[in-house]
């Protein structure tokens, strides 16, 4: 359960790298309602993709309104939900980050990235990353924690990096850039890399 909502999760912070984003995305509700529809849009005429039941936990993506445009953590299904049959879930007790959420090291690149990834480190009780550290203009590289290592599968790890490659391209207004994953050792462990020409994923062997 727990990496496959880590799993979800990082798809949603690559989401939120790639499109402008408003409201507060990244922030995690509780469902109220009994059986709440999950709508294709901000209305109380489109379409219901399906339902949700009290106890639900969601993710924001955005908000029109009063409607809430969020990610089911539990299934990983889209939609749009009515805001008064949502609540904030309680504030964790690490903190660090604006209002109240903790950061994960990616503030001054993009402050909704960092909100979406310090929303996890409340919610799963560690840090995925140790150090974020932006070298010679085009590189930026992400040290992972021994945690995050371990707690993680090697898929997850490469949808991290394609995340923070997305993320990191959108900082650098879409010039080719490189993005390396290191260990906790220090020692690279997935780097993508477009600035010598069509992006390059290379992953260090086991």
């Amino acid at each position: 359960m727990l990496r496959r909502l880590l799993a979800t999760s990082i798809l949603t912070a690559g989401a939120l790298a790639a499109t402008a984003v408003v409201a507060a995305p990244g922030d995690t509700y509780r469902v109220t309602g009994e059986r709440v529809n999950l709508r294709a849009g901000p209305s109380d005429s489109a379409n219901v993709r399906g339902q949700v039941l009290s106890g639900e936990q969601l993710v924001e993506l955005r908000r029109d309104g009063n409607w809430y445009g969020v990610r089911v953590l539990r299934t990983g299904e889209e939609g749009w939900v009515f805001g008064n049959l949502i609540e904030p879930l309680a504030t964790s007790t690490l903190s660090g980050g604006e209002g109240g959420v903790a950061s994960a090291g990616f503030g001054d690149l993009s402050r909704d990235f960092d909100r979406l990834l310090g929303s996890l480190t409340q919610r799963y009780g560690f840090p995925l990353f140790d150090r974020v550290s932006p070298t010679g203009g085009d590189t930026l590289e992400v040290k992972m924690t021994e945690h995050w290592l371990r707690a993680g599968s090697q898929d997850e790890h490469l949808l991290a990096a394609a995340a923070i490659y997305q993320m990191w391209k959108n900082h650098q207004n879409s010039a080719p850039v490189r993005v390396v994953l290191l260990d906790p050792r220090g020692e690279r462990y997935v780097t993508i890399d477009e600035t010598q020409g069509p992006a390059l994923l290379t992953v260090a062997a086991d």
